[in-house]
């Protein structure tokens, strides 16, 4: 190839396919490890001596959820007015009482640019079986937020509340 104007284009066409991929694992990359920091951060608000787990329903809700996920659980509160209505549980630990909650093990799958799955297992002082859910998580411009809870006794949040 001695036409240097060919050599150009040639890279030019090379370099337009091969940098978006290169983009976007170097995003899927770094969102996983932020997956996992999102994910241990929230479980570490029930280790606190000052908290009891995070603000799911209040205004730091925003920060937990995605706004479906947030705007159907909202939806239940209101509509029972005050009174305990389908989510009478803490969802992110499937328990109503999380002391001495302890994340046993956590792992990230990341399933698409954007989206991705945290594998959680908890574990209480005393209880011989450990409490295992799904985080399924969504990338927002803000940061992970939770989109959907999987577990036993609920296999979606999100349809249980709908």
């Amino acid at each position: 190839m001695n036409n240097p104007a060919r050599l150009a284009a040639t890279l030019t066409f090379a370099s337009s396919i091969l940098l978006p991929l290169t983009v976007t694992s170097h995003i899927s990359a770094q969102t996983a490890p932020q997956a996992e920091t999102f994910v241990r951060t929230l479980y570490k608000t029930y280790d606190s001596k000052t908290h009891s787990g995070p603000d799911i329903i209040g205004p730091g809700a925003a920060a937990i959820f995605t706004p479906p996920l947030l705007a159907l659980i909202r939806r239940d509160v209101r509509a029972h007015k005050g009174e305990v209505g389908k989510m009478d549980y803490d969802p992110i630990c499937s328990c109503q009482d999380p002391d001495g909650l302890k994340l046993k093990s956590l792992h990230i799958q990341s399933d698409a640019a954007g989206k991705a799955s945290a594998s959680v297992r908890l574990n209480f002082p005393g209880e011989s079986s450990p409490i295992d859910l799904t985080l399924c998580l969504i990338w927002l411009p803000q940061g992970w937020r939770i989109d959907d809870i999987e577990c036993k006794e609920t296999p979606s949040l999100k349809k249980y509340l709908q």
